[in-house]
């Protein structure tokens, strides 16, 4: 199986809950098929839309704007100000008050930094040199505010225009859809009961092709997949490609919830994902677990000859709500070059992934899921350092907007 051939093949928008989605999964589970697997479908609930249009309209100029996911119809009238910073909302409580608000950054949550601000609407600025990012609301957020992104260079026009009126219309179609979380089941000879799970998403963000994120990942695990349908492992494997993870983690959130007991009594490790496809980077690997992982996950690829950077951290990714549940996860990912640079906006194209960067990543997954499905005894404890909890509960709670619960074992019996 050529990678990049099957990239060309995703290269193309895959909203959770789309059209494009569908396509998607007849082209991953034709080549399972392919490979003499079976693979199923899991069907979830979601909000999502189809990806609209919005403009900005001021002193006889226009400015065309995206509006972001989940945000619906609407034309609002305000002044145009300019916060280079969204944090200083919370410092000046009311001030703007009837306003459109221009900003480029914040670090708090959007959605804590306008309740009670009293602002009209958002426009958010997008890097230098790169088209306008694609992003959207959390499904749980309580009350959507109107807001769109625009280019910088698009932004710097907009500056001439602080303290005039401006009219700011969106035209989006929003509607509660299903997605599809793809699985498919290698079984092992029968060493033992231990599960490993192979996961990544396979959705895009609304009007980028996604082919960094993560449609080559997704070809890493049908590379997996192809691997192991012919060198049966002696544990259990099972590989998901789940839908929703640009709208909120949704997929995997749901696969967890759905399969918990089994889960949480078989499951020991995940292996995910997420980013690939950079001719030029550097390769990382994002321990959600314990420093022993780390050392051991590492190890394991330098003795093949495969160097990734290792580190000890929560990774923004389909791991997450496995963690709630003190499951380890190995995060594979290529960055840092110009396929990178471009995610999550209409950049993001096969043209500027490889074949290499595509298949460093993939080794590296066969690699490690080989040395631990033949594994003697199992080489991974079901275990996360404690120093990544504070960081776990946080990350959950902006993810869903609503308290989480860690099923954490604990301190003593550990």
């Amino acid at each position: 199986m050529q990678s990049y051939d099957i990239l060309k093949e995703l290269d193309f928008e895959r909203l959770a809950g789309s059209g494009g989605e569908l396509k998607a999964i007849e082209i991953i589970t034709g080549h399972l098929k392919a490979f003499g697997l079976n693979p199923l479908l899991e069907e979830f609930t979601l909000k999502s839309f189809d990806a609209g249009e919005a403009e900005i309209v001021c002193g006889g100029k226009k400015w065309e704007a995206f509006p972001l996911g989940l945000c619906s119809d609407t034309q609002i009238y305000g002044e145009l100000v300019y916060l280079e910073n969204l944090d200083v909302l919370m410092h000046k409580l009311g001030a703007y008050e009837g306003k459109i608000v221009l900003y480029f950054h914040s670090s708090k949550l959007i959605s804590e930094l306008v309740e009670n601000s009293g602002i009209k609407a958002l426009i958010g600025i997008s890097a230098p040199n790169k088209n306008a990012s694609a992003r959207s609301y959390r499904q749980n957020a309580p009350e959507l505010l109107p807001q769109v992104m625009v280019r910088y260079d698009q932004a710097e026009e907009l500056m001439q225009y602080l303290g005039q009126e401006i009219s700011f219309k969106i035209d989006q179609n929003l509607e509660e859809r299903i997605a599809h979380n793809i699985v498919v089941d290698i079984p092992g000879s029968g060493i033992d009961r231990h599960l490993t799970l192979l996961g990544g998403h396979y959705d895009s963000v609304a009007r980028s092709h996604g082919s960094c994120d993560n449609a080559a990942g997704s070809i890493c695990l049908l590379k997996a997949a192809e691997f192991f349908s012919r060198h049966r492992p002696k544990r259990d494997l099972r590989i998901v490609w789940f839908s929703g993870e640009e709208l909120g983690l949704l997929g995997s959130t749901a696969y967890m919830e759905a399969h918990k007991d089994e889960l949480i009594n078989r499951l020991r490790l995940i292996i995910n994902i997420d980013l690939a496809g950079d001719p030029i980077g550097r390769n990382v690997l994002m321990v959600l677990g314990s420093k022993e992982l780390m050392g051991y996950a590492g190890g394991c690829l330098r003795e093949e000859g495969i160097y990734f950077q290792e580190h000890l951290n929560i990774y923004s990714s389909d791991c997450m709500p496995f963690a709630a549940y003190e499951i380890p996860s190995i995060n594979i990912a290529r960055m840092g070059g110009k396929a990178l640079y471009h995610i999550h906006t209409e950049d993001d194209r096969a043209q500027y992934c490889n074949q290499a960067g595509i298949d460093v990543v993939a080794n590296a997954g066969i690699t490690l899921l080989s040395r631990v499905l033949n594994a003697e005894i199992y080489p991974v404890n079901k275990e996360i350092d404690d120093s990544l909890r504070d960081k776990i509960e946080k990350y959950l709670y902006n993810s869903r907007l609503q308290k989480p619960e860690l099923h954490w074992r604990e301190s003593y019996r550990k």
